[in-house]
């Protein structure tokens, strides 16, 4: 909170305990309303003034940048990943964002699931045993329960809890509508698209499915909220130029980058290239060390830049505050991607 609005909040309490001790007094009772009257226009004049001068400080482009908190794949160093209850812990930890991960089941419903494949963050191995397969051209010959093989129906019968701890077990995986519906108004979503080049290479069109869902929730406008509520991420460039160019989507998309950045995006180039189709970066943290100046550069674009993925055990979370707190203040970055949103919290803090 800016000092100028504690300051204000200080003003008007002071003004209500006066106002409150004037009212019992002996001099509003021999003075009575006239007295009253007068009191009370100063008193709104002197609160008009503050709330003018609050406002002015947040538009003022000297005001101090917001530093952005986005709770990756909800409170997930303290709950399952991308489940409801990862997402309703986020939220009270006074998360700006939270992000997650789409996948698309075999009757092209959107569920929230970082994985291509179950097994890792469900028990679908004991639900499902004889539905695993060996992706063609697999070399390690593993065999893996994909998602676009199962129906929603059948993804709701998983346990995506209990690998986190006894206390979450049943925890279903999450539709995107389910998802929406407890973020929504609370929080801003940042939703990443998984492998979307893969899914329209399967004929889904990962893309139109995620715009018509949210335009259903009229939430597919940066104008049905008071701010975009919605942010759109990929690691696909070629699928965040669908969005913006083909699709024609207002909303702000953010282009992943891996931390080796092979395809150059955050060179001077490629960052203008990215500019063309994006409203921001999230790069890998690694990367941003390594260069401090892609944040400076990405800037002068106007683009702004959340690096990922900021993450402690619960108990070890002094470093992760410190190293939260470089890339906010010495850095530079506008926000931090982090399964600890309560430690970012503390690190906006200076």
């Amino acid at each position: 909170m800016f000092g100028l609005e504690t300051k204000a909040q200080e003003w008007h309490r002071d003004l209500t305990t006066l106002c409150a001790f004037f009212l019992s007094s002996a001099v509003f009772r021999r003075c009575g309303l006239a007295i009253l009257k007068r009191s009370l226009q100063i008193a709104l004049a002197v609160l008009l003034t503050i709330s003018y001068l609050v406002t002015a400080h947040h538009h003022s482009p000297c005001a101090p940048p917001t530093k952005t908190i986005i709770a990756h794949r909800g409170a997930s160093a303290y709950a399952p990943e991308n489940t409801l209850p990862a997402f309703r812990l986020a939220l009270e930890m006074g998360a700006d964002f939270i992000e997650y991960d789409l996948q698309v089941t075999k009757d092209k419903q959107l569920v929230v699931l970082h994985d291509e494949t179950l097994e890792r963050t469900t028990n679908v191995e004991e639900v499902f045993p004889a539905r695993s397969r060996i992706a063609a051209g697999d070399k390690s010959r593993k065999k893996h329960w994909y998602i676009y093989d199962f129906t929603l129906a059948e993804i709701k019968k998983l346990d995506a809890g209990s690998w986190a701890g006894a206390n979450f077990k049943d925890t279903p995986v999450p539709t995107f509508q389910e998802t929406l519906d407890i973020i929504r108004g609370r929080a801003g979503h940042f939703i990443e698209l998984k492998k979307p080049d893969d899914y329209n290479a399967r004929g889904v069109d990962m893309e139109r499915l995620v715009l018509a869902q949210l335009e259903r929730n009229n939430l597919a406008n940066p104008d049905s909220q008071a701010r975009p509520p919605i942010i759109i991420q990929s690691f696909s460039a070629r699928s965040l130029q669908k969005i913006a160019a083909e699709l024609k989507s207002p909303l702000p998309l953010h282009l992943l980058t891996s931390a080796d950045d092979k395809d150059g995006w955050l060179t001077r180039d490629g960052l203008v290239k990215a500019k063309r189709f994006c409203a921001g970066i999230s790069p890998h943290k690694a990367s941003l060390s390594k260069n401090p100046e892609i944040v400076t550069w990405a800037h002068e674009l106007g683009l702004r830049v959340t690096p990922y993925t900021f993450a402690a055990t619960p108990h070890e979370t002094e470093p992760l505050r410190a190293e939260m707190f470089r890339f906010f203040y010495t850095l530079k970055a506008d926000g931090v991607i982090t399964d600890n949103p309560d430690v970012a919290e503390k690190a906006k803090t200076k």
